[in-house]
């Protein structure tokens, strides 16, 4: 069984897939579709934070990982490898989680979810956004 900050990730990716097709930040759809989902009660806190925070940061996300998938244009990529990218950089810029552990989290998660090749490109993409960070927020002095 996947670790519950696992667990969290994987619905926050979920439910940014279903935010793509509907448009609606409210709490109210946030909350009716994590329990749709039968995701398990102690993984809709932290996947509700990521969300949140997505939504409060979604244009500086976005234009990170646009700039970062280089000759890819934002809307060519998949909208699973986009919204685990999504949720990546949303934790690397607002949650203040080690770079290490949202790039092995994310590569883990699109492997589950996306294409064959899913896990180097977004594995490319995020490396270099965490290249983009200060060097505390990268994990060095």
């Amino acid at each position: 069984m996947p670790s519950r900050r696992r667990q969290s990730r994987i619905l926050a990716m979920q439910t940014l897939c279903q935010w793509e097709v509907q448009r609606d930040e409210s709490s109210t759809a946030l909350e009716q579709f994590m329990v749709a989902s039968d995701s398990p009660d102690r993984a809709r806190p932290y996947a509700r934070e990521i969300v949140t925070n997505f939504w409060q940061h979604v244009e500086l996300v976005d234009e990170q990982i646009g700039n970062a998938a280089e000759r890819w244009s934002f809307d060519r990529i998949s909208s699973v490898e986009r919204n685990v990218m999504r949720v990546a950089v949303t934790e690397l810029t607002c949650l203040d989680v080690p770079p290490k552990v949202v790039l092995d989290e994310a590569i883990e998660i699109v492997r589950e979810y996306g294409g064959q090749d899913s896990p180097r490109f977004v594995n490319g993409v995020l490396d270099r956004i965490v290249q983009t960070l200060p060097k505390r927020e990268r994990g060095e002095d």
